[in-house]
């Protein structure tokens, strides 16, 4: 019965398949149409510029092994103390990559946490992404962080707001090369207690000593800030970025020779008019006036105690001059009116 059952279904199957096959098929084709009238041709185009030609202004292997090759040189490529101070939330800010994108973006003077494994500065440090691609418009702008004015750390912790602009590209120096403590200040008897062999603004003072401002002003006789020439007519880039040759300039930062030159055509050394010289005497009649006081050791680090302010503010500017490091070279007339008064307080 199962069976005859089944035959059943599967004829009937059968039969509808033959039903729709049947009703699918088509007629004989009916005459074909007229043709149709032809469109216009087309204009030859002109190819297009290749996307790649525009990122191959700067992009070149040649350009960036030059690039890599200058950085090598320089302290930064070095990496410096990025394993001791480039996780710390309060130093990240300028020893490590991470701690200055992270600044920058936030505005804050430290990073929100230690950083556990820092990396050195590097290209992408300083280097944000291009903003525009519409070179012909805008030019082949490098993109940058951190050229704005800067606000300045040492007033900063002391309550108060100071700003200082270079214009452009030169911010990105000052961001790090600042103080980041200011000078002493007496108690009610007029003394400073110096507390830490390391007393003092911190390494990398350069910024302010080109502006002529935040030493420790003994006496009289200091120049308007701002005003020192290589101040008003240079910059952080024309001289420690100008064209590369040898170990100078370009990613190297190492102040080049032929940038003095522009304005010094008869330079053979840094030593303009025996100026280094001058400043280099003055600061060696400091430090063995600070020896013989006792405010500095035999190798020359700052010694614990309680002194008089004007002496603890000659030590400070000791400290602010030689992490300066340009002998001078960037503020002649300010930073050797600081020396002679600071020698006259110690004496």
């Amino acid at each position: 019965m199962k069976k005859n059952y089944f035959n059943y279904l599967l004829l009937v199957f059968v039969f509808m398949i033959g039903i729709m096959v049947s009703c699918t098929k088509e007629g004989p084709a009916g005459p074909a149409g007229a043709n149709g009238t032809n469109g216009t041709n087309g204009t030859d185009g002109t190819d297009g510029v290749d996307g790649n030609v525009s990122c191959l202004q700067c992009h070149t292997m040649a350009i960036m092994d030059d690039l890599h090759a200058q950085y090598d040189l320089s302290a930064h490529g070095e990496g410096g103390a990025v394993g001791y101070a480039g996780g710390r939330y309060n130093c990240a800010m300028c020893h490590s990559d991470e701690g200055y994108v992270e600044t920058q973006l936030t505005g804050r003077d430290t990073t929100a946490a230690a950083i556990p494994i820092p990396t050195k500065i590097s290209c992408k440090t300083c280097h944000n992404d291009h903003v525009t691609f519409d070179f012909e418009v805008d030019g082949y702008v490098v993109p940058l962080r951190g050229i704005d004015a800067v606000e300045l750390l040492a007033w900063r912790v002391s309550g108060e707001t100071k700003t200082l602009d270079f214009g452009g590209n030169s911010n990105i120096c000052a961001n790090c090369h600042q103080p980041r403590v200011l000078g002493p200040v007496a108690d009610s008897a007029g003394n400073f207690r110096v507390t830490s062999s390391h007393y003092g603004p911190h390494y990398g003072t350069q910024s302010t000593v080109l502006e002529g401002i935040g030493h420790y002003e003994l006496g009289s006789g200091y120049p308007t800030p701002g005003s020192d020439p290589h101040r008003t007519s240079a910059s952080c880039t024309s001289c420690h970025m100008a064209d590369f040759a040898s170990d100078q300039g370009g990613h190297s930062w190492w102040p080049s020779l032929d940038a003095c030159k522009t304005c010094h055509p008869d330079a053979t050394s840094f030593d303009v008019n025996g100026k280094q010289t001058e400043i280099n005497g003055l600061f060696e009649e400091l430090r063995t006036a600070l020896v013989a006081k006792g405010l500095l050791s035999a190798t020359f680090s700052p010694v614990p105690g309680v002194y008089p302010v004007d002496e603890a503010g000659a030590l400070y500017n000791y400290r602010i001059i030689y992490g300066d490091h340009s002998k001078g070279v960037h503020n002649y007339d300010y930073v050797k009116t600081v020396l002679i008064n600071s020698i006259n307080a110690v004496k």
